[in-house]
């Protein structure tokens, strides 16, 4: 199993909920944010790496730190 951690966003893309989950992949762990996001923007963290949602404007994600 994995853990993930879910970020449900504000309008402004600010968190308004982290929650911390375990599950056996990626696809549990999409199908489980989207029913506590009911709706809203959401991202989804596997360590370090962000498996699911929006990637800020002029930012790259690697897998050991986010770089401008």
């Amino acid at each position: 199993m994995h853990t993930y951690e879910v970020r449900i966003l504000r309008p402004d893309g600010r968190a308004a909920l982290i929650t911390a989950e375990s599950h056996w992949n990626d696809d549990a762990a999409i199908r489980s944010a989207k029913k506590i996001a009911r709706g809203r923007q959401f991202e989804i963290w596997r360590g370090m790496d962000c498996i699911y949602g929006r990637r800020p404007l002029g930012m790259q994600y690697s897998p050991n730190l986010l770089k401008p």
